[in-house]
């Protein structure tokens, strides 16, 4: 049984956390509750009033321990506040999964106000020959927006000024278990995790970062897949997944809809590039590809010992084509799944996208 000042209720084998304020923190009380739930095969569902928002720290966390978030409408109704879907009580996240899948209820309202924002998840291999330098990557792709993370922390509120190199120690002591740190700043959100496999750290970060309003910037785009080419000069990626997206502009989660993200690009590693079928028309249709690190083929699209920026021409449908061209298992086998975990929520990596996508609040991404 696990006991807990913050427990409000157990349903079943739920357990309910009520929060009656506006903004719900990733506290230390909060994150050992749903640590120790977790270990005891438990759910934690915190439940909240329909103006209640929660942080990005506190999103990650609730997908990591897979616990859930009910809103409660003001006729009493529940429904999940990332989705929207409605549930008839506290049972349904326990019967259907932490994040409800259905139609939305007519209680999860549209979005009034939003900005325009990019998510990138990568998972990144440091090279075992070079110092760990963990956050650089975060960084690389903040420049080209010109926002970068100002704090960070482990739990919140985050009030550690940024540096790389705390960072970095921080990853080493919890090494070779998961470390797993948050970062902040001005139009900026992210989760860092970092473990050893077979000696290599790998690296994962799933950065927010808002950026111009489409057309008002065309360079954009270029300069982000730049950035992640420089990337691949230091660290290994993996894989990775570049989403377009609305939400609010201080990066907090609330239980509305933002509408339906779109698919920009996937970053596929040298060894993820393996995995993938180029016979007949290569590039798919519909996309354009654009390689890094490739050491024998020169450039040559064919030669799979490189790495590649795959982009889409129109979402959704560019993507489908990209998965018809890649065998998934080995990919989240060799990814380990966590880094792709936003990607599965929003449909991009569950064999083809799904045609019941539900278009949840700003923390579907």
């Amino acid at each position: 049984m696990v006991r807990h000042p913050l427990i409000d209720d157990v349903v079943g084998p739920a357990i309910v956390v009520e929060s009656a304020s506006p903004v719900v923190w990733l506290t230390d009380a909060l994150a050992s509750l749903l640590r120790r739930s977790a270990d005891a095969g438990r759910m934690v569902v915190l439940r909240t009033g329909r103006e209640s928002a929660i942080t990005p720290a506190l999103r990650h966390a609730l997908g990591a321990y897979g616990a859930a978030w009910a809103v409660a409408d003001f006729d009493g109704t529940l429904r999940d506040g990332r989705t929207g879907a409605a549930a008839s009580g506290i049972e349904d996240f326990v019967h259907r999964g932490p994040e409800l899948v259905g139609t939305p209820s007519p209680e999860h309202p549209v979005a009034a106000d939003s900005v325009r924002q990019i998510s990138i998840d990568l998972t990144l291999r440091h090279h075992a020959e070079r110092a760990v330098d963990m956050g650089s990557a975060i960084e690389a792709l903040c420049h080209t927006v010109g926002t970068c993370p100002t704090r960070w922390g482990t739990a919140e509120p985050l009030t550690v000024p940024w540096d790389r190199w705390v960072v970095t120690q921080y990853a080493k002591h919890e090494a070779p278990g998961v470390s797993t740190s948050y970062a902040v700043g001005e139009g900026f959100s992210a989760t860092m995790t970092a473990h050893l496999v077979g000696g290599v750290v790998v690296e994962t970060m799933s950065a927010v970062l808002t950026v111009p309003e489409e057309n008002t910037d065309p360079e954009l785009a270029n300069r982000l897949f730049d950035a992640v080419q420089q990337v691949a000069d230091q660290v290994v990626p993996v894989f990775g997944v570049v989403m377009q997206r609305r939400g609010d502009a201080d990066h907090l989660i609330r239980a509305v809809s933002h509408g339906e993200p779109s698919p920009l690009a996937v970053v596929v590693g040298p060894e993820a590039s393996e995995f993938l079928d180029r016979d007949g028309v290569w590039p798919p249709p519909r996309t354009t590809t654009a390689t890094f690190g490739t050491r024998s083929g020169a450039g040559d699209p064919h030669v799979a010992d490189g790495g590649m920026i795959v982009r889409f021409e129109d979402g959704w449908e560019a993507l489908e084509s990209f998965l018809d061209r890649i065998d998934e298992d080995r990919f989240l086998q060799l990814v380990g799944g966590a880094p792709l975990d936003p990607a599965h929520d929003e449909g991009a990596l569950d064999g083809h996208v799904r045609d019941t996508r539900v278009a949840g609040g700003q923390g579907a991404a």
